[in-house]
């Protein structure tokens, strides 16, 4: 509904804006300071009601109408010349243009509000990274707390590894932005390939550190490290016509869930994170 009353409202303005001009360069030579004059305070108030609300576009309008419905009495009453017809046009032009710019103006913040809410109920149920398409850390944190619930129940052993990539800002400054989302994707296609059917793999918040959720103690998630880091070590980068080396380092932390110590999906994050502090 919003988009069709903007449509008719900037339709309006077009036409309105191409009988002004017309209407101006056909007016008499003599009247032509009065009228430069009167274009301007029109274009001043379309600005001034674009920007705000339609009480104070009227208000403006309604001042002008005032001083130049004035200069007009005292022309015609105490120098006694006439009023002539353009008058009449500009008493109601300064209005016409205040209350359509004023309400193309509200129609178009409206939708821009409109969107703003739009996206953010869009960005709280996205749920895959764009970058890499894998799960972000909404799933992440749900899907943990469903493997935890499990490994309780059923006695499973659930490590959490978090993998981070050193120098990032470095290499994105090497490669450049949009590279640096392939540089990212490859890292989590490889992430997914050094793992088992049953894991399963995540993009954390910062764009920079992934998550794999492993159904094995933290021996076994050693193992999936190991295997991470020999596959992980360089990335061959086709800029223009020359292929460049850049070296990967990579950070990882390991936790292993125990449900003895009533561990939430917090803490064991941030088990992980603590741990990847001591990886060089």
């Amino acid at each position: 509904m919003e988009i069709k009353k903007l449509d008719i409202w900037m339709m309006a303005l077009i036409i309105l804006a191409y009988g002004i001009v017309n209407w101006f360069a056909l007016l008499p030579k003599e009247t032509y300071l009065e009228n430069a004059i009167l274009m301007s305070v029109l274009f001043a108030i379309v600005l001034v009601s674009y920007v705000s609300s339609l009480v104070v576009a009227l208000c403006v309008s309604a001042i002008a109408i005032f001083f130049y419905g004035s200069y007009v009495m005292y022309g015609a009453v105490v120098l006694g010349s006439g009023i002539e017809s353009h008058v009449y046009y500009w008493l109601v032009l300064l209005p016409a243009a205040a209350i359509m710019t004023a309400s193309a103006g509200q129609s178009i913040r409206s939708i821009q509000r409109e969107n703003g809410r739009l996206r953010e109920r869009y960005s709280e149920y996205v749920t895959i990274d764009e970058k890499t398409g894998l799960d972000n850390a909404k799933v992440f944190h749900t899907v943990l707390q469903q493997y935890m619930g499990l490994s309780r129940r059923y006695k499973l052993p659930l490590s959490v590894m978090l993998v981070r990539l050193d120098y990032y800002d470095d290499i994105r400054s090497i490669v450049g932005n949009e590279a640096m989302g392939d540089v990212v994707r490859w890292i989590g296609k490889q992430l997914v390939n050094s793992t088992r059917t049953e894991d399963s793999a995540y993009m954390l918040e910062d764009g920079r550190t992934f998550a794999l959720l492993l159904l094995g103690n933290a021996d076994g998630a050693q193992i999936v490290n190991r295997r991470i880091k020999d596959t992980i070590y360089s990335y061959e980068l086709e800029r223009s016509a020359k292929t460049v080396s850049v070296r990967l380092e990579l950070r990882i932390g390991v936790a292993e869930y125990d449900s003895e110590q009533n561990q939430d999906a917090i803490m064991l994050r941030r088990i992980a994170e603590k741990d990847m502090e001591y990886d060089v």
